[in-house]
């Protein structure tokens, strides 16, 4: 019970400055802030036992990639289809494609990597990135007026340091392989089949 709400918690606390600069910055709105947030708990909810069912049946590595790919696409058809940010209606949507993705990916994955045994020099990097870069799009979007493009800077920040989350979650995927070899080898030395 204390993981699920440690999981849920990171992952409310990792969406939270996305939301402040969509939600209340761009559109001024306190009540989709408070009813989206609450839809993110319900995802991160049923996030956390796919997380389970999708590691039970799979290697660490493979399943923690699987996880991110799936809310990621997930998130994408939400942006998509529910909330009509599909690329085709505004041709600027293309850029930020990847952001997005990103996004609900992290939303999902990065409280995974932030549990996780070990990878402290990668957790504190991570975090560190992550919280750098969120002030720095809130700031733009609070500092320069609105006519100056200073919620349109926000939200190109937020894409571009969003995207670059993927820099951490190849380091987690690749240390994660990395551990699994490790113990394939300590078993294949006492004969013991690999995990």
């Amino acid at each position: 019970m204390q993981k699920l709400l440690i999981f849920v918690l990171l992952g409310l606390l990792l969406s939270v400055p996305g939301e402040i600069l969509n939600q209340l910055l761009a559109r001024h709105d306190f009540r989709a802030f408070r009813s989206t947030m609450f839809s993110y708990g319900v995802l991160l909810l049923i996030g956390f036992f796919a997380s389970q069912g999708i590691s039970a049946g799979c290697r660490k590595s493979r399943a923690r990639l699987i996880h991110y790919l799936l809310f990621g696409f997930l998130g994408l058809m939400v942006e998509w289809f529910l909330l009509g940010n599909a690329p085709v209606l505004e041709p600027f949507q293309i850029i930020t494609q990847p952001g997005m993705f990103t996004y609900w990916g992290t939303m999902l994955l990065a409280p995974c990597l932030i549990m996780e045994p070990g990878f402290a020099e990668l957790k504190r990097s991570f975090v560190r990135f992550f919280a750098s870069f969120s002030l720095l799009y809130l700031l733009v979007a609070l500092v320069l007026p609105k006519a100056k493009g200073g919620i349109f800077l926000g939200f190109v920040l937020f894409a571009a340091g969003t995207t670059a989350l993927n820099y951490f979650y190849v380091k987690y995927f690749t240390g994660l392989r990395q551990e699994e070899r490790a113990g394939d080898a300590i078993r294949s030395g006492f004969n013991l089949p690999p995990r």
